[in-house]
């Protein structure tokens, strides 16, 4: 028996695999070929550099904001009880 998870995987693959397909096929296909083709209403070509600029933009600025988090409120002051460790070890702890 095939558990149904793996249907809807490699469904999503032939999803993903035709969107980015198609993406292409707008992003370099001249806009006669595309009215050849019966296309008559796509979005901008501006819109195909945009769109993967900004997501890389986002990407970056989720890492260094998650660093900016991690840094400023994740890490314990140096002046802290919890920072000692001593030789076995063991993290000091407060009482």
């Amino acid at each position: 028996k095939v558990p149904t998870y793996e249907y809807y995987g490699f469904a999503l693959y032939l999803a993903s695999t035709g969107a980015f397909g198609m993406y292409l096929l707008w992003a370099y296909l001249p806009s006669p070929f595309l009215l050849q083709l019966g296309i008559t209403y796509y979005p901008n070509r501006w819109w195909a550099l945009a769109v993967p600029a900004w997501l890389v933009v986002l990407v970056v600025y989720i890492y260094v904001a998650l660093a900016a988090y991690n840094t400023r409120h994740l890490t314990l002051a140096l002046a802290s009880c919890e920072t000692l460790v001593d030789e076995a070890g063991v993290v000091a702890g407060v009482e």
